[in-house]
């Protein structure tokens, strides 16, 4: 494969996934490559050779007749949430040890655990969760720990998991945050590690009950 066949092949690569993740791109829909390649403007043989790719890292599933966005089972969700939940306490645990007051202070400008974000649009409210998680994540200073993270995270679909919230669970999980925020800031590491793993564990309970 030439360099500007991989580069077209990573830039198909990068954007039909982020649509998955998104959740422009739902589950189970059929993926054609000719008219993803129509959409995004590249030939043809990157975007098969892209689909191939994402089969590979299991966000579609290649069939006989092309490729469909995959559908996680309820197990899997557990599964992936249940990792997530170590993840999140480890890294909010770390935080709490080292973190500066500057850097915890960076977090809570975020703005996640503001009351007013569970009343905005939802996509408001991914965009700030992902921002406020990703910033502990970044702030744990352990590359590893956010390479398994990152890995892991992009098995879920945050866009469509936020509509899937009422605006009761939204609050909790705004509420959540705080929690978060308020035992970083005091830099407990037991209490950091505890709000953290319960309010992914919640987020679970969420997204399995309501899950089709």
């Amino acid at each position: 494969m030439t360099t500007a066949a991989a580069s077209l092949t990573d830039e198909a690569h990068q954007r039909i996934r982020a649509d998955i993740v998104s959740g422009q791109i739902r589950p189970n829909v059929h993926l054609v490559a000719a008219d993803l390649a129509e959409r995004l403007a590249i030939s043809r043989t990157p975007v098969r050779e892209a689909l191939k790719l994402l089969a590979s890292e299991g966000l579609v599933i290649a069939t006989g007749r092309g490729f469909i966005v995959r559908e996680h089972t309820k197990d899997e969700v557990r599964e992936i949430y249940e990792v997530r939940a170590a993840l999140e306490e480890m890294a909010a645990r770390l935080v709490a040890e080292r973190g500066t007051a500057q850097q915890i202070h960076a977090i809570a400008q975020i703005g996640a655990h503001h009351a007013s974000v569970a009343r905005d649009d939802r996509a408001v409210l991914v965009e700030r969760n992902l921002a406020f998680h990703n910033a502990i994540m970044e702030t744990a200073g352990n590359r590893l720990l956010a390479r398994i993270n990152q890995r892991n995270s992009e098995q879920f679909f945050n866009h469509r998991i936020a509509e899937l919230y009422s605006d009761d669970e939204a609050t909790a999980a705004i509420q959540g945050h705080g929690q978060i925020l308020d035992a970083l800031s005091t830099h407990d590491p037991d209490a950091a590690a505890s709000a953290a793993r319960q309010h992914v564990l919640e987020a679970m309970e969420v997204t399995l009950r309501t899950l089709r």
